[in-house]
Parts: C-alpha cells; sequence; structure tokens
C-alpha cells in the first residue's frame, strides 16, 4: 500500500490532483480510506528518518565555528563547507564547485511536504472513516502546513518585526494551499499574508486537536505540538499574550523536564539522549541527528567558543551536551569541543527521529513574552511569572548545590539573560539560533576562518546583511519565473 501511495503522489506532482483521481484507472489503489490519506499525510507530509530539511543552515550562525589542525593536513572538508561559513552570496554554487554535496534546495523539499500536506487535507473529507480520524489527521496537517510556510518565510524572506520594513510590503513566499500544480508559477506573497495563513492553519489545527486532545505517538503532531508551535509563532510576531497563552496550554499538559542533576555527569549518546524519543521533555520528533550538522563536516566545523563561553560553571550542560577535547587528542580531534547533543550514536538507535520539540522552549518562550510586556508596561507580575519559568527551567540544568534562583532586574538586563538562557538550551535544534538573531535585529557577527595551522581570516557579516535572508535556489528560480530573488551581497566576502 505505501509503495502505491508513494507511486500517486509522484503523479500528483505532475498533473492536476483532482484530474488524477478521476482519470486513475479503476483496476489501480486508489486512495478512499481515512487511514489512506492518514498514510498519505505521514509518509509524503512529514518529515521522516529520510529527510534533511536545512541541514546546512548549522554553518550560518554563532554557534559554530571553524577548527584545523593536523588531522585535516590534506583534508578538502574546511573548504567544501566554507562558503556557507564565510556567507557568500553564491554559496551554493561556490559549495557545489569544491564537490560538497549537501542539498541547499530546502525550498524544494519544504514544497514537496506541503504537496503531501495539501493532498491530504484537500480530499480527506470524502474519505470512508470515522469523523474523529478525520479531524485528527486534518488538526495534524494544518499544523505541519503553517510549519513549512513558518520555516521558509524565515529562511528565505526578512524577519516579521523587521524596524525597517513592514510585513506588509516585504516580499514572503509563495502560499501553497492546494495539491493542484496546475498553477506552478506562484508568485511571492507578503511575508504579512504568509504570517496571516501561518495563524489561519494553526487556528484550524488547534480547534480540531483540541476536540480530542488524543494523545498521540512521538512522531505525530499532538495538540501540545500545535500550542507550541503556535506560541513561537506568535513570539516571533510579537504577540506577547499569545505567546504566553499557547505556551501556558503546552505546559498545562506536558510541563516535564529532564533534570540533569541525576543524568551522571557525562555524556552518553548511546543509552541516554538528550535530544530524541527517550527524552521526557519531548512533544514530537521527526528527521535525523544529520540535520543538525552532516556528520562528515564534523572534524572541521564544531560548536564555538562563543557559545561554549556563554555558559555557567556550574551548568550541567557543559558536562552532557558536548566534550572539551584534551591537547593530547588533537591528533585525532581537530576541534576544541565536540557536541554530544544531537549526534549519530555508533550503534545507530538514536539516528531516527532524533530531533525535537521540547516543553523546554515553552518555559523560554512564555518567559520572553513576559519580560517583553514587563519592559513595556513595567507590570512586576509579568517579570515574576518570567522568573518562575526560567528558574524553573535552570533548576533542572544546574548543579543543585550551587543553584540560586534569578530575581527581578531591569527588563533588558532580564531579557539579555532570557536571550542568553535560550542559546544555552536550543543551540544545534531547528535553526532557532539562527532565527533569534534574525529577529533580535539581525547584529553583525564573525566567523574564525582556519584553511590550515597557519592562516587565520575574519569573515563578518555585517547588522543588517543581505544574506541573513537566503537566495532563493537558482534551480526554483529557473523553474518559476515568476518569482523574484532576494537581494544578495555584492561581489565576493573578503576576509578583513
Amino acid at each position: 500500500m505505501k509503495k502505491s501511495l508513494l507511486v500517486i503522489i509522484g503523479a500528483l506532482c505532475l498533473v492536476s490532483c483532482k484530474k488524477f483521481l478521476q482519470e486513475y484507472s479503476p483496476t489501480d489503489v486508489i486512495p478512499k480510506s481515512t487511514h489512506d490519506f492518514g498514510e498519505i499525510l505521514y509518509y509524503e507530509g512529514y518529515p521522516t528518518n529520510s529527510t534533511l530539511l536545512q541541514p546546512w543552515m548549522v554553518f550560518l550562525d554563532d554557534d559554530t565555528q571553524c577548527y584545523t589542525g593536523p588531522l585535516l593536513a590534506n583534508s578538502n572538508v574546511v573548504f567544501q563547507a566554507a562558503p556557507i561559513f564565510q556567507w557568500q552570496p553564491d554559496m551554493e554554487p561556490a559549495t557545489a564547485a569544491t564537490g560538497n554535496v549537501i542539498n541547499f534546495n530546502t525550498w524544494s523539499t519544504y514544497y514537496k511536504l506541503l504537496l503531501g500536506v495539501n493532498v491530504a487535507l484537500q480530499y480527506m473529507d470524502n474519505s470512508t472513516g470515522l469523523q474523529a480520524d478525520k479531524d485528527q489527521f486534518k488538526g495534524e496537517a494544518y499544523t505541519l502546513r503553517a510549519l513549512y510556510h513558518f520555516m521558509l518565510v524565515n529562511i528565505y524572506a526578512k524577519p516579521y518585526n523587521d524596524s525597517l520594513t513592514t510585513p506588509d510590503k516585504s516580499p514572503g513566499v509563495p502560499i501553497r494551499k492546494t495539491a493542484d500544480l496546475s498553477d506552478a508559477f506562484l508568485r511571492r506573497n507578503t511575508v504579512k499574508e504568509v504570517y496571516n495563513q501561518i495563524v489561519s492553519d494553526l487556528d484550524s489545527g488547534i480547534y480540531l486537536l483540541d476536540k480530542y486532545k488524543a494523545t498521540r505517538e512521538y512522531y505525530r503532531i499532538s495538540h501540545v505540538a500545535a500550542h507550541l508551535l503556535a506560541s513561537r509563532v506568535f513570539l516571533y510576531m510579537e504577540d506577547w499574550d499569545k505567546a504566553i497563552s499557547h505556551a501556558d496550554e503546552v505546559l498545562k499538559y506536558h510541563p516535564q523536564l529532564m533534570d540533569l542533576n541525576t543524568w551522571g555527569g557525562m555524556p552518553d549518546i548511546e543509552h541516554k539522549m538528550l535530544i530524541g524519543p527517550s527524552n521526557i521533555e519531548s512533544i514530537w520528533n521527526y528527521g535525523q541527528a544529520e540535520e543538525q550538522l552532516p556528520y562528515a563536516y564534523s572534524e572541521a566545523y564544531e560548536i564555538s567558543h562563543d557559545l561554549v563561553d556563554c555558559f555557567e560553571e556550574n551548568d550541567l550542560r557543559k558536562q552532557t551536551g558536548f566534550y572539551i577535547n584534551p591537547e593530547f587528542m588533537k591528533e585525532f580531534l581537530t576541534p576544541d569541543f565536540s557536541q554530544m547533543k544531537n549526534v549519530p550514536s555508533v550503534s545507530g538507535h538514536n539516528n531516527e527521529l532524533s530531533n525535537s520539540w521540547r516543553s523546554s522552549e515553552a518555559y523560554l518562550n512564555r518567559a520572553e513574552a513576559c519580560i517583553q510586556k514587563y519592559r513595556k508596561t513595567g507590570d512586576g507580575n509579568a517579570a515574576a511569572q518570567a522568573l518562575v519559568s526560567l528558574n524553573t527551567l535552570r533548576a533542572n540544568r544546574i548543579d543543585r548545590a550551587s543553584f540560586t534562583p534569578w530575581t527581578v532586574k531591569p527588563g533588558d538586563v532580564l531579557l539579555q539573560m532570557c536571550r542568553t538562557e535560550r542559546r544555552r538550551e536550543l543551540y544545534r535544534e531547528e535553526a532557532h539560533r539562527w532565527f533569534d538573531l534574525r529577529r533580535y535585529g539581525m547584529p553583525s557577527i564573525k566567523h574564525i576562518f582556519t584553511p590550515n595551522q597557519v592562516t587565520v581570516q575574519v569573515f563578518r557579516l555585517p547588522a543588517r546583511d543581505p544574506q541573513y535572508v537566503m537566495p532563493i535556489p537558482t534551480d526554483v528560480l529557473s523553474r518559476n519565473p515568476a518569482l523574484t530573488q532576494n537581494p544578495l551581497f555584492a561581489g565576493k566576502r573578503l576576509p578583513e
């Protein structure tokens, strides 16, 4: 049945969905039942363990650093990711020219997933099955459609809260709401229009999922997951009250946090995963560990000193999330650190669906939104609520023997503390850091590129640089003349 569904999806990519279903041979397997469309939704609308979404984006933010050493004396791995790491405007063709085969076409990956989602939404109502199952699958599909548009607009368009533009004027990405590809030449909707669609889909998804509040398998979207995404979206839109209310809903049903005080003090990717289905914080799991850093490049690119330095000495995430590689190991391990938060294990048991939406994000979303209310209105109750969220999270991350709860500070100070905590908690997850830098105003950041042991080059991404918005892939532009490319940095970016 799965093979038949995959054939059907492939055909749907080439013709009108409605026409296809009308003309398909009656001797072939045609999806009719609610269960059939549920399978289409999962196999073609979910990012499964064979899906890579945006692994190349890990090279963009300030949590990643380039390392060199004797091990890399004759290796091309440093250069294969260099165009991304240096924020070159032609990063896609320049990376391909180095022999790097990393998939840059995140755009097409998400729109292909949207096709699977839209097939389910378009035909679920007329399928044969229980209404409760139809509602559940549609609720999942609406939430996924919101997620995919959210990721696309945050990769290929300016932030919703950009201070120098307005979302109703800024070009976003095409909105894809149907499975009919006969109107293939879609133009870019505005950022505002895309976010309006995201909110509309979340409203629909949450309405359906909240009707039953069913407990779902860790690899399916639940009502809790939908509320977590809504909290994230409204945080980006700076609608603080809605961000808080959706985070509250998440924590009402899934407040669990993993206490690192009981962890055991060492990273253990074979038996105790920080990210993955076995973590009690997990709300939804998808994809694979390669999403966070393609493993082949981890010998030259790893977590940065800048990231490590932001952890307090008594922060147990320093002990469980990465190794500090000793000097005598440099012959075998080039980086100064090896992150152990989300990497493939030798046994392979943690390599599937190893990206998570976790309850910790809900605590952080709620805290940040409360602090913003405190900053703008002086509401002391909002500050107190923020501190409850932050201290609850930190009590499970900081050594219990030396943990001291945070207390009220001026609004700007609390906001910076919250942002740093968010960085510590969510590094190497879902491009959170890159997206956060964008919504923080697109500040200037730098990368130190070390192609060999004697060369040190500093590349800088200036504040509001055009490369804070990714270029639309060239093959996408060639297939759709209605699309316009994003502004690019002029010429080759040179070291300082």
